[in-house]
């Protein structure tokens, strides 16, 4: 049974969340920046959030400013980015509404969040890939709970952006290794104007159930009730077992895609009342006054909370913006390296061909650095890579350290994002520079962005290894 407190702290939230909606709505003008709000996926997002640990890493897409509150995040935190403002905690103006970051000690993990649809799922699972490889090797760098609870993954997704290829590279990896990451995919049938019918034969549930190994099941992601009873199941399954699961909640899409395509462009007014029968809003409030809340408590709660959107809204508008100073900082991390040192041509030794200096250079960062490990097409310990040029370094530091992928230049390359975020530093090979290309979406849209976009919370250190020009004559992919 939920207690009342945790209701009333979800009612409490809700009615915040539409109170920003409706604030937003209502000042047109002054929001002139891009922007999507949660309304109808309010229950989900707060039940994922209030299950949630700070040694927990969440990944939330552009319509999770319900999980957001749910996390802790003020109204006052969201609008600063909303409307681009310098004190905007999360990327200093520099980035949508609703695209957060961060690194704390008092709530869940949250690396840099692209608009580019369902492209969070290989680096979020490259997360899960992360805190498996430290718990495994028992590494100080591996953070749990203040009782000892392993952390979990969250990756949020919208159901239009399951039919992305990288999504499915990403569940491939998570079920394969069996990664301690939950898929949750808010489900509201549309995807801006396309409807599900004109995408896809088959929900998030239906289409997970092809990879083998990921647990999975379909929830009313409009009924709190519900939807906490079954996170709270759900993260304790992957915090104990350490396996993946996909939670596929059906909600109402309530508000426009997003303040610049408006519902009333593609929506008729049957398909917009059908939606509004499941609002998440009147469902629990109508639970609580059966529960005993009286009326007056809750439209006590309303009109706090819309006084709260409005004042913090306020403040919000005053805020200060952007250094112009500022815009060029955290492009890059300030190397530590300023000047050359060493001998190029050391007498009395002997010069050595490429390949085999890329493995010496390689063999030393793995033999100083316990967190490095290397992955990628033919690299493990069978071959060795297809010029030998990662020969017997899995015998010298394990499979767990340098080990094979699978076909997929995408998730070996925005893989290293997620890995990064948690203390590892990956180097990762595609085996062919004619085969990188289907990796360059990850390379660009995540991880050339990440340090600029978090204001340096999240820069991404790994090298990325394409070989060129090995064999000759051999046309235009060798």
């Amino acid at each position: 049974m939920i207690g009342s407190e945790i209701l009333l702290k979800a009612y409490r939230l809700m009615c915040i969340a539409k109170a920003m909606a409706d604030t937003y709505e209502a000042n047109r003008p002054v929001c002139k920046y891009v922007h999507s709000t949660s309304r109808g996926h309010e229950a989900i997002q707060l039940a994922t959030a209030f299950n949630l640990l700070p040694c927990d890493y969440v990944s939330p897409y552009y319509r999770d400013e319900s999980m957001l509150l749910g996390l802790g995040f003020t109204p006052y935190e969201l609008m600063l980015q909303l409307l681009a403002k310098g004190e905007d905690i999360f990327t200093g103006g520099r980035e949508y509404y609703s695209h957060p970051n961060y690194r704390g000690n008092d709530k869940p993990g949250i690396i840099h969040q692209s608009s580019a649809t369902g492209m969070q799922a290989i680096p979020t699972t490259g997360i899960a890939q992360g805190i498996q490889f430290l718990e495994n090797t028992k590494s100080p760098l591996y953070k749990n709970g203040e009782d000892g609870e392993p952390p979990v993954v969250i990756c949020s997704l919208g159901d239009a952006s399951v039919t992305e290829g990288e999504v499915s590279e990403a569940f491939q990896f998570a079920v394969l290794k069996q990664l301690p990451i939950i898929y949750l995919v808010q489900d509201n049938e549309w995807g801006i104007s396309v409807t599900a019918e004109e995408a896809r034969t088959m929900n998030a549930s239906q289409f997970a159930k092809g990879f083998k190994g990921l647990q999975r099941l379909s929830i009313d992601g409009s009924d709190f009730l519900q939807s906490y009873e079954v996170m709270k199941n759900v993260v304790k399954e992957v915090r104990d077992h350490r396996k993946p699961f996909l939670v596929h909640a059906k909600v109402p899409l309530l508000g426009h895609h997003t303040s610049g395509v408006r519902k009333e462009f593609y929506r008729t007014q049957e398909d917009l009342d059908k939606h509004f029968i499941d609002d998440p809003n009147p469902k629990l409030r109508k639970k609580l006054i059966d529960l005993g809340i009286s009326k007056e408590e809750l439209q006590k709660i309303e009109e706090e909370t819309k006084e709260e959107a409005d004042q913090q809204f306020q403040q919000a508008v005053n805020a200060s913006e952007p250094d112009s100073v500022k815009v060029a900082e955290h492009v890059f991390v300030p190397t530590t390296v300023t000047q050359e040192k060493g001998e190029r041509q050391p007498s009395g030794k002997d010069k050595i061909v490429m390949v085999d200096a890329a493995l010496f250079a390689i063999r030393e960062i793995m033999e100083e650095f316990p967190e490095a490990v290397l992955y990628g097409q033919d690299v493990g310990r069978r071959l060795g890579g297809v010029f030998r040029e990662a020969a017997t370094l899995a015998e010298q530091f394990g499979d767990h350290r340098v080990f094979n992928t699978a076909i997929q230049e995408a998730y070996i390359i925005g893989s290293t994002v997620g890995m990064c975020a948690v203390g590892l530093k990956p180097i990762v090979e595609v085996q062919f520079g004619d085969y990188v290309y289907p990796g360059l979406n990850q390379l660009v849209t995540e991880i050339s962005k990440s340090c600029y976009l978090s204001c340096g919370k999240f820069p991404v250190q790994t090298v990325i290894r394409v070989p060129v020009g090995a064999y000759g004559g051999g046309g235009p992919y060798h």
